[in-house]
């Protein structure tokens, strides 16, 4: 028996398909402390549940909504109301003219809502939730957005 490769055996992608005239960085963050020192002005209060010992996923409160974020924090996670920063990194974008929204489908994220160009593929989605996501392409005065798994809670 021959053993194909991750590609051919339909596997996982390495990273979300490239926009047209945009290159990924090498990394995001140098750490979850630098990246929550450079985004700092954007943290919001959270609702943490408690957390399954050792589990990653966390499951958060912000606003009205319930959503399950990968723990980007020191362990352990604490239970109730902390300060934090959802994060993902969008493998689809595209202009939005509709009215803001965030859902979930599947291990995947779908939101759309006015952005806020932060610099060098970072823009920050007002979609009922504040969510930062790294986009490469080009930025829109409102967007549609597609988050690769997982959507991730840097907290303090």
């Amino acid at each position: 028996m021959t053993r194909g490769t991750e590609a051919q055996k339909g596997g996982p992608r390495a990273r979300p398909t490239e926009p047209q005239g945009a290159s990924w960085p090498q990394s995001l963050e140098e750490s979850p402390e630098e990246f929550m020192a450079r985004f700092g002005d954007y943290i919001g209060e959270v609702y943490l549940f408690p957390q399954p010992w050792g589990s990653p996923l966390l499951e958060v409160k912000v606003g009205e909504r319930i959503l399950y974020a990968f723990d980007r924090g020191a362990p352990p996670a604490p239970t109730g109301w902390t300060k934090g920063l959802l994060h993902g990194v969008a493998e689809e974008g595209k202009p939005w003219e509709g009215k803001a929204f965030l859902r979930r489908e599947g291990p995947r994220y779908l939101l759309a809502g006015e952005t806020q160009n932060l610099g060098e593929g970072f823009l920050l989605v007002e979609a009922g939730v504040r969510v930062l996501v790294y986009w490469p392409g080009p930025p829109f005065p409102k967007g549609w957005f597609r988050l690769a798994p997982p959507l991730m809670l840097f907290r303090l």
